[in-house]
């Protein structure tokens, strides 16, 4: 894709703007929710001039629901249009997922069935949202608590058939990999070897909780170890553009946040990721 090397950044949240409003030199980048300053105001947009000018910003939106034929809120998509002009997101991902029905908002990443049909509709729909856009396209594997009777596909074949069919970059999410992992009992590394991991274009850290024997991805808590050593067996394997770290609440001192992303940082200066 020709993308730039963004290095190491956070996901915005407006705790942590007082950090980062007037840039911050332990982060190079800024993940951007658009759902998050949706309907965009003047304030809003405001705000994310002033990111824009202090940080590189990568568009992440839950809503374009690419694993259904769902129709978009209405003003969704022109609104997703705005922002990113106004970003100007050097790339812009959601996840592989559907969140609506028809009409019907799910307000959840709801996994979709694994099946050569959904295939062809996840691709019939990223390539859409990224013409619409005109931004190149991540997608990003979910953390998921069931299996549909209705697969026909394992993960990794989904995940590489979606990404290869429609010609579009891997957000890979670590902890998401994780939690299924040990939530329906599988190898993550024998999973990562069945992925294109040269497509991977963004990496997500995260941390979560586990509650009555089900690993959750919460967001609220760093990123366990068994997160850090799947990132140093990825980021040798892709060409990684940026990795950024994901928090929803339970926020330490931002000093510890830093100390996260320049741990990332030195994993991908041993693997030789840079700007070239």
């Amino acid at each position: 894709m020709g993308l730039p090397f963004l290095g190491v950044g956070l996901s915005y949240r407006w705790d942590l703007n007082p950090h980062l409003a007037r840039g911050n030199p332990g982060v190079d980048w800024l993940e951007v929710t658009p759902e998050h300053f949706l309907p965009l105001t003047q304030d809003s947009e405001r705000r994310l001039e002033l990111l824009a000018k202090r940080y590189p910003l990568v568009g992440h939106s839950l809503e374009l629901s690419v694993g259904s034929d769902g129709v978009d809120a209405p003003g969704y998509r022109e609104g997703l249009k705005r922002i990113r002009h106004v970003t100007k997101s050097v790339w812009h991902g959601d996840h592989l997922c559907f969140t609506r029905v028809g009409n019907l908002p799910l307000r959840a990443l709801t996994p979709v069935p694994l099946t050569e049909e959904a295939v062809a509709t996840c691709v019939r729909n990223v390539k859409a949202a990224r013409a619409d856009l005109d931004v190149p396209f991540v997608v990003e594997n979910i953390a998921y608590l069931f299996h549909t009777p209705l697969n026909t596909l394992d993960e990794a074949e989904f995940l590489r058939r979606v990404v290869e069919g429609a010609d579009c970059g891997l957000l890979l999410d670590l902890h998401n990999l994780y939690c299924n992992a040990v939530n329906h009992g599988f190898d993550p590394y024998a999973f990562l070897d069945r992925l294109p991991l040269e497509r991977v274009v963004q990496v997500h850290l995260a941390g979560g909780i586990t509650m009555e024997g089900l690993r959750l991805d919460s967001h609220s808590a760093p990123s366990p170890e068994e997160v850090w050593r799947l990132l140093e067996y990825v980021a040798p394997r892709s060409p990684v553009r940026g990795v950024n770290f994901e928090m929803d609440s339970g926020f330490p001192p931002f000093a510890r946040l830093v100390e996260e992303l320049a741990r990332a940082r030195a994993i991908l200066q041993r693997c030789g990721a840079s700007a070239a």
